[in-house]
Formats: C-alpha cells, structure tokens, sequence
C-alpha cells in the first residue's frame, strides 16, 4: 500500500510538471492571442512563423484549454480554423481535446487514489448530494455526450467524470462525438473570418451566442434531462 502512495505522488509530481512546461512553452502564444485579439492577421501570422512547430502548439493549447477551463474555447477553436482551415482544424483541435481530457481523467483520479489512502482510517464525511449522485450515474458515457455537445457547459466535464467508473475508452469516445458539432462550428467560423466572407461569420456567431443565451436561460432543465438519460 505504501509503494502504491509512492508511485502515485511520483505519477501528480510527473503530471504536474508537464503541466508547467506545457504553460511555459504557449506563454507566447497565449499573449499574442491575448495582445492581438482584435487583429486575427497577427494572430495568423504568428502562428504560421511557428512552421511545423505550429501544430504541435495548437494542439497543446487545445489541451490546455480542457485542463484550465477559464481559458475559452470558441477562441482557441476559432484560432485552429483561422490557422489551419476546416480540413486539418479540427484534426488539430480534437486532438488536444483528448490529450487535456485524458491529462484531467488519469491525473484526478490518481490524486483522488492518494487522498483515499491518506484518510482510509480516518472518519468518513458526508458526500453532498449533487456529488453522490453523479457518481451513481448507470450509464455516465451518455450524460459525457450529452454534456460536451453543450460546450457552455462542458469546462468542468472531465473534473466531474474523473469521479465516476467510466472507462477511458468509453469516455475519450463520447468527448469527442459530444464535441464534433462545436469544433466544426469553431473551424467554420475561423475559415470564413480567414477568407473575410465576414457575413458568414458573424451570423454563425450570432447563432452560437443565442444558443448559449438558451442554455443559461434554462440549464437546470437541461441538465436534470441529461442526468435522466444516463440513469435509463
């Protein structure tokens, strides 16, 4: 037992690292994006000065949007269109989803491991009541597509199954079917800004925005229907 506390503080102290060189390495890119937000062009062209480096690092802030949720991913999305186009887009996006998913699943639940192995002997509290339900949940690769096919609502996806038995395989599948609507949105999106058809751009913007407008609105509803699925 005590070799398993050994390998999984080593496993967090591995994760953890990774995640830091991964922050230092898009620093740049995250403040270009940041300094250029409304002047794609530069954006584009800093980029493209990457080379082939470039998609090694979209791919790597694709991931790092999963892993930190307050970093928006219709921009990160919209940038891999601009970049890259609706043909290798959202082979570049996708694949930094999985990678950010997979780093937040495996990561949790090793630390989760830890922490169980720290207080095995000591009193158990009281799970609330939204937590013990989810991770009741029969079927939680359905409530994982249902989810992700809602981006507004899917930034703490992973953090939420990393508390459930579902298989990783099962899970990286329903991400990434949940997710296809919203990363072909993004691409188009990017794609038309890149090619300045404006007016195409902007109405699909305009339909992103009153979808999320919805989902706010009602996403208690939407939610408790969500969790019904995966309990049938």
């Amino acid at each position: 037992m005590k070799k398993r506390s050994v390998s999984t503080t080593i496993m967090m102290a591995v994760f953890l690292c990774i995640l830091i060189a991964m922050v230092a390495q898009l620093f740049p890119l995250i403040r270009e994006i940041a300094m250029n937000v409304h002047d794609e062009s530069n954006i584009v062209e800093y980029v493209g000065s990457f080379g082939w480096r470039g998609v090694p690092a979209l791919i790597g802030l694709a991931a790092l949007q999963v892993i930190i949720p307050f970093i928006p991913a219709p921009v990160v999305g919209v940038l891999t269109g601009l970049s890259y186009g609706i043909y290798w887009g959202p082979l570049i996006f996708f694949s930094g989803i999985v990678l950010g998913n997979l780093f937040v699943i495996i990561s949790m639940r090793r630390l989760r491991g830890l922490v169980l192995l720290k207080r095995k002997r000591q009193p158990q509290h009281k799970k609330s009541h939204s937590k013990e339900q989810f991770e009741k949940i029969k079927r939680p690769e359905i409530v994982a597509f249902f989810l992700f096919l809602i981006p507004f609502l899917s930034g703490v996806g992973p953090y939420l199954f990393a508390e459930t038995r579902v298989s990783l395989g099962k899970y990286i599948i329903a991400v990434v079917a949940g997710n296809i609507p919203s990363v072909f949105i993004y691409m188009f999106l990017g794609d038309r800004i890149s090619r300045g058809n404006h007016t195409a751009a902007i109405i699909t913007a305009a339909i992103v925005v009153a979808v999320a407008v919805f989902v706010l609105l009602f996403r208690k509803k939407i939610m408790d229907k969500i969790m019904d699925e995966g309990n049938k």
